[in-house]
């Protein structure tokens, strides 16, 4: 049961340019955050949560040969177990949202000076970018899997309207827009790092698993590998 567990775990971990500002303050950090949560708010997450245990947690499961018998005998076991985990990952990720805010925020708060920041919340904030950020997940809800079994998962958000389009295309010409996409790789190696260490102990989810298998009365033996005497 460990084993799976881990695996979760191991696929959600698996989803540096720029002017130093000057000394950062109390709210520069404040505002850096604020255009964290902006930039990746909760609803972002939760369909970066969904894509992951749709394209790789729950195909693994059902491919998994120690599962398939267990299956066979208790159909519905294997999506149970995936809503099981899913629902202490969402828990964990929830939980450490904040986290990644305040990391991603010193980013921000160190790139960006003050007007900056307040033009990027301003852009952020606005119906528009709050628009095309739907457009984004509406995306990454309706991804498909990887080609030819790939890693890499193609989205193909719908197009913004003209007037959200122009708004953003204006914001991304100015300086703010300019450093925010220099340091997207840096932010993105943070994202990828809180994602692998913000997974509920792997205690939690066996128990999440063991009380499935009691529902369903099943019992997971998984086989041994053979050993040389």
């Amino acid at each position: 049961m460990r084993g799976l567990a881990m695996f979760a775990a191991s696929a959600l971990a698996s989803m540096t340019i720029g002017t130093a500002a000057a000394q950062t303050t109390d709210s520069r950090i404040n505002a850096g955050t604020a255009l964290a949560r902006l930039i990746y708010p909760p609803e972002l997450d939760e369909a970066v949560m969904t894509l992951t245990f749709n394209a790789g947690v729950a195909p693994t499961y059902h491919a998994d040969l120690n599962l398939t018998p267990l299956e066979a005998a208790h159909p519905g076991l294997i999506d149970a177990m995936v809503a099981a985990m899913r629902v202490e990952y969402r828990r964990a990720r929830t939980a450490a949202l904040p986290t990644l805010w305040a990391r991603t925020g010193a980013v921000y708060a160190r790139r960006l000076d003050d007007a900056e920041l307040r033009e990027a919340i301003a852009f952020h904030a606005s119906d528009g970018a709050r628009r095309i950020r739907a457009l984004e997940i509406a995306a990454i809800a309706k991804a498909p899997p990887a080609d030819a079994g790939g890693d890499a998962i193609q989205l193909y958000p719908a197009d913004p309207t003209p007037v959200d389009g122009v708004a953003q295309g204006m914001f991304n010409a100015t300086l703010a827009g300019e450093k925010l996409a220099a340091i997207q790789a840096e932010v993105r190696a943070i994202n990828d790092d809180w994602s692998g260490k913000a997974a509920p102990p792997a205690a939690i989810v066996e128990v999440a698993l063991a009380r499935v298998m009691v529902r369903f009365g099943a019992v997971y033996a998984p086989t041994a590998p053979a050993t040389s005497r």
